[in-house]
């Protein structure tokens, strides 16, 4: 009796190694809607190119289909349609082809029910890799509710299972005040930034890179960097310590990072550039007081409010701006609350009401955060950060006022300052790249 109970349970591990597959990927779709094509919701498209990259996967890759949308609060509102396993390609292309798109983007509901799918023994989880695909034509839950508060309910589910899921985000003509929300998402989950496309070629290809074994996804190709040559600031009243060095007359830009037409860079000191309109005057004031220095490029050159690019350094002290922007992500804010007998863990988080929209960045004491404040016709770029990693903690304003057709400009700018934060540190290059990521996408969404 011994002998056969070992050899069936050496058979049912043989099973179960032989069963396990490499990779399993659930496809989470957007069935809400309809829309038009003209209004870009064309949903035939969706289930093309879904039924397309199942048909291309691998044969043991483990595949399922679950969609989303429907009314708010109803448990119908999302289901899968087809459970995980090998051989499941014909069945997902056909399953998804007979949907009716209808309702609202329930976006949240799906992706809990997608992690919670992930969680029992069974369907076996793959070996190398597990994954939830999400394919959605729009960037916000349907349902309203605060985003933030969306992006930690799907952080805490998967905490709570103790999974260990990739997350890919494709959408598919996303409105561009959309697209934010959804990098935000993508950011919070750790996920690589989403890949939006606008046309159905574009979604085959995205598609089939994420789920064809042959066809890996692609890595950046790192570009050299470029060294440009630099207009120094003129500078007005006495630095707090030590004067800085005079900048060079160039400076290399980070990977992958351009001058933007109609830009310039300019040396406020040896290790702070700022991007902003060619042509301008900038100009570094120096206080006495907390603030620690204030830097603008534009024309006049003091106006901190007009068209240009301003940069304000403060060294922390815990103060309500800082606890308005940080007070519930930055716990290292807590220690320089004691000199205030009015300042308290709950008062600092009870300031941050979510105007600061957080990006993490995965570096230690590195906090970064984008401001929306509409100034149509023109942009305004906001971006907060708060750094932790210097010889004294030093919180930053950076605000970018052009023109509409500048907004590159803008975006280069706040990329820029926030690269210039991560010399030193051992951010990775896909932080690094979601970070930037998020802060295009908030660029682009800007009224």
């Amino acid at each position: 009796m011994l002998t056969v109970a070992a050899v069936a349970v050496g058979a049912a591990v043989v099973y179960v190694v032989r069963s396990t597959p490499q990779y399993r990927t659930a496809f989470l779709l957007d069935t809400s809607g309809p829309g038009s094509p003209a209004e870009g919701r064309d949903f035939g498209a969706l289930a093309d190119a879904v039924g397309a990259a199942v048909r291309n996967s691998g044969d043991r890759d483990a595949l399922s289909l679950r969609r989303f949308g429907g009314a708010c609060g109803e448990p119908d509102n999302t289901r899968e349609l087809v459970g995980s396993g090998t051989g499941n390609a014909q069945r997902i292309s056909a399953a998804a082809h007979a949907l009716t798109p209808g309702g609202r983007a329930t976006l949240n509901s799906g992706l809990l029910a997608a992690i919670d799918d992930f969680s029992g023994r069974y369907p076996l989880r793959g070996s190398k890799r597990n994954r939830i695909v999400v394919v959605t034509t729009q960037g916000t839950d349907g349902c309203g509710g605060d985003p933030a508060a969306m992006n930690g309910q799907v952080r805490d589910r998967m905490d709570a299972l103790g999974l260990q899921l990739e997350f890919r985000f494709v959408g598919y003509r996303v409105p561009a005040a959309e697209q934010e929300v959804l990098t935000r998402l993508a950011s919070a989950v750790k996920a690589a930034a989403p890949q939006f496309t606008q046309d159905s070629a574009e979604l085959n290809a995205v598609l089939e890179k994420l789920v064809v074994p042959t066809l890996p996804e692609a890595k950046p190709v790192e570009v050299p960097s470029q060294e440009v040559s630099v207009t120094a600031c003129s500078r007005t009243g006495t630095p707090l310590g030590v004067t800085p060095a005079p900048a060079p007359p160039s400076v290399r830009l980070p990977g992958r990072l351009t001058v933007p037409a109609g830009a310039q860079v300019y040396a406020v000191d040896p290790k702070t550039y700022l991007m902003a309109p060619a042509g301008k005057t900038c100009t570094l004031v120096f206080y006495d007081s907390s603030v620690y220095r204030q830097v603008h490029v534009g024309e006049p050159p003091l106006d901190f409010e007009g068209f240009g690019v301003g940069l304000t350094e403060d060294v922390v002290t815990g103060v309500a701006l800082d606890c308005s922007d940080f007070g519930k992500t930055a716990p290292e804010l807590l220690k320089y609350l004691d000199g205030d007998p009015d300042a308290t863990e709950n008062t600092c988080k009870a300031q941050d009401t979510g105007r600061t929209v957080n990006i993490p960045t995965g570096v230690p004491g590195l906090y970064v955060g984008t401001i929306r404040e509409s100034v149509a016709p023109d942009v305004k770029g906001h971006l907060r950060l708060l750094n932790f990693r210097g010889e004294r903690p030093v919180t930053s304003r950076l605000i970018c006022l052009l023109p509409k057709e500048q907004a590159d400009i803008c975006t280069a700018s706040l990329v820029y300052h926030f690269l210039q934060q991560t010399a030193g540190t051992d951010i990775s290059t896909a932080d690094r790249d979601r970070v930037v990521s998020a802060i295009e996408a908030y660029v682009r969404s800007l009224p």
